[in-house]
C-alpha cells in the first residue's frame, strides 16, 4: 500500500513559515460568508486567519505538522495580546531586539506542545518567524547567491516600480530577462534543488516534466501582466520582507476583523479525514486545501475526496491549488463536484501567488 506525505517526509521543522497561496483569491473563490464553517489547511497559519476575518462561525485549522501548527498558534497569540505595531514588529516585518522579551509575555498563552516547540528554538524567533521557514531560506539563498549574479539591487528596485503593463513587458524584455537570468533561473529552480534546499525530494514524487522550465514561464508571466508593486509574494522574494505590499492577513484592517474572531479557530493535529472523523458533527460550508493533493496519488486523492464530500453542506466550496501536479476531481466525481470554471477565469489571472499552474475551485452538489 502507498506510504502517506506524513510517513514520506519530515515534519518536524517548519517547512513554510508563510502562506504562499494568493488570501484575497482564496477567501473569493471560498465565497467566506458570517456564520458559516470551514476548515483549512494551516500551514503557516495566515490564510486560516483571514478566513477568521469574514466573521465565520468556526474555522477548524488542520496540519500534520506540530512545527506549522505552533506557528499558527504563535500567530494567533500575537494577534490576541499585542498591538498591530508589535504584531508586525514580533513577526519580523520591522528590525527588533526584543522579540525574544515578547515572546516570553506570550509564553504562557500557548498550548505545551508549542510551548516546547519555540521553548527549543528560541533563536527562530529572534529572526522573526515569518523568515524562518525552509521555504522562505531556499528564496534568502536565492538572493544572496544567485539575483546579484544577475542583476543589482537598482535593477530589482526597478523591477518593482509601478508601471503599465507594456512598461513592464519592455523592462521584462529589454533590462530583465538576459541570457544569464535564464540560465540560473533554471539552474536553482530544478527539481533537484528545490527539493533538496526549498521543499522536500517527496513532494515532487506525483510531478512530471521539466520543472524549472513550468516555473520560468509561470515567473515570465507574473513579470510581465501581474501588477509588481502590489505582489507581496514577489517583493518578499526579491527583498527579502513585505515592505510596500502586505498579505491579506497582515494588513490593519485584517488585524482587526481578525482580532474580534480569535476564538471561533479550532487547532487540530492531524490530516484531513482525521479533522473530519473527530469532529463528525460538523458540516462544513467550505475547505481551503492548499496544494495537499500534490503529494498523493490520484487513488489516495479519491479517497480524501469522499471524506470531505461527505463532511460537506450542499454548495459547499473546495478550493486547493496544483503547483506542478495535476488534481481535479475525476469524471466519476461528477455527480457530487461541480467546477466552478466561470470563477477561476475571473480570479486566477489576478493571483499574486504565481508559481501555481492552476487553481481548482469545486462546488458539492
Amino acid at each position: 500500500m502507498e506510504r502517506s506525505i506524513e510517513d514520506r517526509a519530515a515534519f518536524d521543522i517548519i517547512r513554510y513559515a508563510n502562506c504562499w497561496e494568493d488570501a484575497d483569491i482564496l477567501l473569493e473563490a471560498l465565497d467566506v460568508k458570517e456564520k458559516r464553517t470551514y476548515l483549512s489547511i494551516a500551514s503557516a497559519g495566515d490564510n486560516t486567519l483571514a478566513i477568521l476575518s469574514k466573521d465565520p462561525q468556526l474555522v477548524v485549522a488542520v496540519d500534520v505538522s506540530q512545527a506549522q501548527l505552533s506557528c499558527l498558534e504563535l500567530k494567533l497569540s500575537a494577534f490576541r495580546h499585542l498591538s498591530y505595531e508589535e504584531l508586525v514588529v514580533f513577526l519580523g516585518l520591522r528590525d527588533s531586539p526584543q522579540r525574544l522579551e515578547t515572546y516570553n509575555r506570550l509564553r504562557l498563552t500557548l498550548s505545551s506542545n508549542t510551548r516546547r516547540f519555540w521553548d527549543k528554538n528560541k533563536e527562530l524567533i529572534g529572526e522573526g518567524i515569518i523568515h524562518v521557514g525552509k521555504f522562505e531560506n531556499y528564496f534568502r539563498l536565492f538572493r544572496k547567491w544567485v539575483l546579484p549574479l544577475v542583476h543589482n539591487r537598482k535593477v530589482v528596485d526597478d523591477l518593482l516600480r509601478e508601471k503599465v503593463e507594456s512598461d513592464r513587458v519592455e523592462f521584462y524584455t529589454e533590462t530583465w530577462n538576459t541570457l544569464r537570468w535564464r540560465l540560473l533561473f533554471r539552474a536553482f529552480f530544478n527539481r533537484a534543488v528545490m527539493g533538496y534546499l526549498g521543499r522536500d525530494p517527496e513532494f515532487f514524487k506525483y510531478v512530471e516534466g521539466d520543472v524549472a522550465k513550468q516555473i520560468m514561464f509561470r515567473a515570465e508571466l507574473a513579470l510581465t501582466t501581474l501588477p509588481l508593486h502590489t505582489n507581496p509574494y514577489l517583493e518578499y522574494i526579491l527583498t527579502g520582507n513585505f515592505k510596500s505590499s502586505l498579505p491579506y492577513y497582515l494588513r490593519p484592517d485584517s488585524y482587526r476583523s481578525i482580532r474580534k474572531n480569535l476564538d471561533r479557530l479550532i487547532i487540530f493535529r492531524g490530516n484531513v479525514h482525521e479533522a473530519i472523523a473527530a469532529h463528525s458533527a460538523l458540516k462544513f460550508d467550505g475547505f481551503n486545501l492548499s496544494d495537499i493533493f500534490e503529494y498523493m496519488d490520484h487513488k489516495e486523492y479519491a479517497v480524501e475526496l469522499t471524506h470531505i464530500i461527505g463532511a460537506s453542506l450542499k454548495g459547499a466550496h473546495l478550493v486547493y491549488w496544483n503547483m506542478l501536479a495535476d488534481r481535479k476531481a475525476p469524471d466519476a466525481y461528477r455527480d457530487k463536484l461541480q467546477p466552478i470554471d466561470d470563477l477561476v477565469k475571473k480570479l486566477f489571472p489576478l493571483n499574486n501567488a504565481f508559481f501555481y499552474k492552476s487553481l481548482i475551485i469545486e462546488r458539492v452538489l
